[in-house]
């Protein structure tokens, strides 16, 4: 009897074993479950990380457009008021790149001045002139527009430099 119950306590023991090794691993079903909320994880990820990149990309285009559009306003304050308000002086298109001086130049940006009377009543009306850029440039495939304004006066600033 004593082998018999020996017998009957090792595999009581190798059942106990085998029931702990059961209880350690994974089913499929808790496997299949955490691959597709990695696989979730992952996607969403790489979406934010493209997400992210085609904000600044975009934060990037919108600040060149401005600088340009700076540029081309800064520009009349050295030409004097005669030059501004001659005809063909100031040219009424213009274009220009993201990167002007690299060989990958990237977004164009095609853009137009317009000096027009200033849009107020007074007696000094005669000496202002609105000047406004505009530009346009498309970024995805998405058509993309910033104007900047400004008044010009003909006893302006630029009186002074000359």
């Amino acid at each position: 009897m004593a082998c018999e119950y020996r017998g009957l306590a090792l595999n009581q023991e190798h059942m106990r074993a085998r029931n702990m090794n059961r209880q350690c691993g994974f089913t499929l079903v808790e496997t299949l479950i955490a691959s597709s909320v990695l696989g979730i994880m992952v996607v969403s990820l790489c979406s934010a990380y493209t997400f992210g990149f085609r904000v600044i990309r975009v934060s990037q285009e919108n600040q060149r457009a401005d600088q340009i559009m700076l540029q081309k306003l800064e520009l009349l304050r050295v030409y004097g008021w005669s030059r501004t308000c001659s005809n063909g002086f100031v040219p009424a298109t213009f274009t220009d790149s993201f990167s002007p001086g690299s060989s990958r130049p990237g977004v164009t940006y095609s853009g137009t001045i317009l000096v027009t009377n200033a849009p107020i009543s007074a007696s000094y009306s005669n000496q202002l002139r609105l000047v406004t850029v505009t530009l346009n440039w498309s970024s995805s495939g998405r058509p993309c527009s910033q104007n900047m304004s400004t008044l010009v006066a003909q006893y302006g600033i630029q009186t002074y430099k000359n």
